[in-house]
């Protein structure tokens, strides 16, 4: 991803009506921006970001059982 994406997925990400319709998905505002996202190139650059999130937390294993597990120590 290079920095061009990245910086429209922020813009997306920061967005409350982008926002909006992710939380609420089966409202139509959140069916038509879910079809608005076909086309936008900061939505399809959100979903990346969102996707290597999710991955990085899968690696890295999740941090709050983490630090969890430290105080148990």
């Amino acid at each position: 991803m290079n920095r061009f994406q990245r910086k429209m997925g922020k813009i997306c990400d920061n967005c409350p009506f982008c926002n909006y319709a992710r939380e609420n998905p089966e409202t139509s505002f959140g069916k038509v921006m879910s079809w608005h996202g076909q086309y936008c190139p900061a939505w399809k650059a959100q979903q990346e970001i969102a996707a290597e999130r999710e991955e990085q937390r899968r690696r890295d294993g999740d941090p709050e059982k983490r630090r969890e597990e430290n105080r148990a120590e």
